[in-house]
């Protein structure tokens, strides 16, 4: 019955003792991988996780952009920065561009200086007035077949035959074209502020004198003679030049009679002083 009762003891005590120790490690790593296992989210995880932040991140980077706002897109980028750990970037290294709809037609207004409309509109005033008077001034004295006025950008241009103003290779001035010249003289003084440049013209017929040697002369005698006309009846001299062109610029063709007496003429040039 003893015999029985005997318990067999291990031959090497330390033996049962590492045993037991390598037991319990291996059943201590069992349950913490049964733990992870239950609890706890695979290790691929946090990488899908980092990829979805990224991606998101991307998207509301071009959804700030696509809305051209400087300062939410500053706003966005610094929040996402600061959730990635990042330091702010310096101002010079963001560069943000304004874009304007292809739909939309911006156009920088034109802030006029002071007074400019005024002066403008004053200056278009005069021009036009002083082309009524002249029209006016032909209708009422019928010469629509010898005055002719245009303008030419902001000159105005009166042109008188020279059928009526001097005889043939001469310079004195016909009776007839005073009481015109007094007409023009008045308007004139109407429109003090426009400088008057009378250009004398002549046709291509040669003219060989002792006092005119050339249509050269002729021309520039007889713009010169209409000038003295105008600053003897009181025009200021300081408004006025004379220039004679000789059959320079024709008008018409010289070939016909009527070419040759429109081509001899006597223009004045009215300018607005600036």
């Amino acid at each position: 019955m003893k015999e029985d009762l005997d318990i067999e003891q291990p031959n090497n005590p330390s033996a049962a003792i590492v045993s037991t120790e390598a037991d319990y490690e291996e059943d201590r790593e069992s349950d913490i991988e049964d733990i992870s296992d239950d609890e706890g989210a695979p290790s691929w995880m946090v990488t899908f996780a980092d990829l979805v932040t990224l991606l998101l991140v991307f998207f509301v980077l071009l959804y700030s952009i696509s809305s051209v706002e400087k300062e939410k897109f500053k706003s966005v980028l610094s929040s996402i920065q600061i959730a990635l750990n990042q330091s702010a970037p310096a101002a010079s290294q963001i560069i943000i561009q304004q874009v304007t709809p292809a739909t939309e037609n911006k156009i920088d207004p034109i802030i006029p200086k002071p007074g400019m409309e005024e002066h403008q509109k004053k200056q278009t005033s005069d021009k036009d007035q002083l082309v009524n008077d002249i029209e006016t001034m032909i209708q009422e004295q019928r010469l629509g077949e010898y005055v002719y006025v245009y303008t030419e950008g902001e000159r105005i241009i009166i042109r008188i035959k020279g059928t009526i103003l001097f005889p043939s290779g001469d310079v004195h001035l016909y009776e007839e074209t005073i009481p015109i010249f007094e007409d023009i003289h008045s308007l004139f003084e109407k429109y003090a502020d426009y400088k008057i440049a009378i250009k004398g013209y002549t046709d291509n017929t040669p003219i060989t004198t002792s006092r005119f040697p050339s249509n050269w002369e002729l021309s520039a005698v007889r713009a010169t003679t209409v000038l003295r006309f105008f600053i003897d009846e009181g025009i200021d001299p300081t408004r006025m030049s004379a220039t004679g062109y000789a059959e320079l610029f024709p008008i018409a063709d010289n070939e016909t009679e009527e070419g040759r007496a429109q081509n001899r003429r006597v223009e004045f040039v009215l300018e607005k002083e600036k």
